[in-house]
């Protein structure tokens, strides 16, 4: 039995027990709206061409939890990525290596950058963090609208400094 699961069975059986009214714990990074992710079906060396658009003109501005929604934006890309590289590695079929990211803010005007993301740093940031909840998420893939649920990166407690750290350091080429 997962961690989560005895959790949320402990918690169902102390609140029975003890006559406690508990709704839910949640266990995952914060929320902010995006503006639109798109995947294209550009490839290099393995490389597809995906594209983060969100509507915050200052992305520095606090998303809850101690990150701030640029953290967000970039853990909303290793979240994508991982749960893509898990896909083809399901199905097969194809060579791929990951996205390279177009992140811009304000509606598309201000570019923020090209980010590369690899399916296996993906999966070591998730090694690093591990996965919390499913998010609904919508993606355009090739031109078709899809609506898909992601795990969320678990970046809580003592892990926020980290990840804040490491979007600080992880640059666009």
């Amino acid at each position: 039995m997962n961690k989560r699961l005895l959790l949320k069975s402990a918690l169902a059986l102390f609140s029975t027990v003890l006559g406690l009214n508990i709704v839910a714990i949640a266990v995952a990074r914060p929320s902010v709206p995006l503006g639109f992710i798109v995947v294209d079906t550009y490839n290099e060396n393995g490389f597809f061409g995906a594209s983060l658009q969100v509507p915050d003109r200052n992305t520095t501005v606090d998303a809850g939890g101690g990150l701030r929604r640029y953290d967000v934006h970039i853990a909303k890309m290793f979240e994508i990525t991982h749960n893509s590289c898990q896909e083809v590695h399901r199905n097969g079929g194809y060579e791929f290596n990951g996205y390279s990211w177009n992140y811009s803010a304000n509606n598309g005007s201000i570019n923020m950058g090209r980010f590369l993301i690899s399916c296996r740093l993906a999966q070591d940031i998730v090694t690093a963090y591990g996965l919390g909840n499913s998010e609904r998420t919508e993606i355009t893939y090739y031109r078709a609208d899809n609506v898909v649920y992601i795990p969320t990166l678990n970046i809580v407690g003592g892990k926020v400094d980290r990840w804040r750290q490491f979007t600080h350091n992880f640059v666009p080429r």
